[in-house]
């Protein structure tokens, strides 16, 4: 049996050796050779237009909540005093039995912007809100007339994501 003396040797060798995918070598003082390298900053011209797309989607999933009274989907593009505002406009819908219906085209412009806050102001265009009975569908109320509105729009990075926490109107919100 000419393995035997090998063994003593290859238990030795296997338990002193690194596992596989080890890197770096710890050193006495608790740290390790090797650190890990912070991920670089985002540039600005990458947070302005991730806050004017997570803007852009804000309008969008209003929408949805608006016409579906489900306001489930404003979780990821709003959060604060914004998200609950949302949410009884569309728990009032609900009791109400009605939905609204609306399209708004966004012109956001970047006002301020030094993270986690960024400023944005818009002369939003919409059709107006269009009410519905929700089990019918029939309409409620006149046609709105489309408008141009001035909104003053506070949103919070929570990560990589921008949400909408402040929706303000001018006194005279006409633009």
């Amino acid at each position: 049996m000419k393995s035997a003396p090998l063994l003593p040797f290859m238990l030795l060798l296997t338990a002193c050796s690194a596992p596989a995918g080890a890197t770096g070598a710890f050193q006495p003082n608790g740290t390790y050779a090797t650190r890990p390298t912070p991920s670089p900053p985002e540039s600005r011209a990458a947070l302005e237009r991730a806050a004017l797309t997570s803007y852009r989607h804000f309008h969008k999933a209003f929408e949805r909540a608006l016409e579906t009274n489900d306001p489930t989907g404003l979780a990821a593009v709003t959060t604060g005093p914004q998200a609950r505002h949302l949410h009884k406009v569309i728990r009032a819908n609900r009791r109400a039995g009605i939905i609204q219906r609306s399209h708004a085209v966004p012109h956001p412009r970047l006002m301020a912007l030094k993270p986690p806050i960024a400023q944005i102001v818009d002369c939003v265009t919409t059709s107006g809100l269009w009410t519905y009975r929700a089990r019918s569908g029939t309409r409620v109320g006149n046609p709105p007339k489309p408008q141009r509105t001035l909104i003053y729009a506070t949103l919070h990075q929570t990560g990589t994501t921008w949400k909408v926490t402040k929706i303000t109107h001018p006194r005279a919100p006409k633009c």
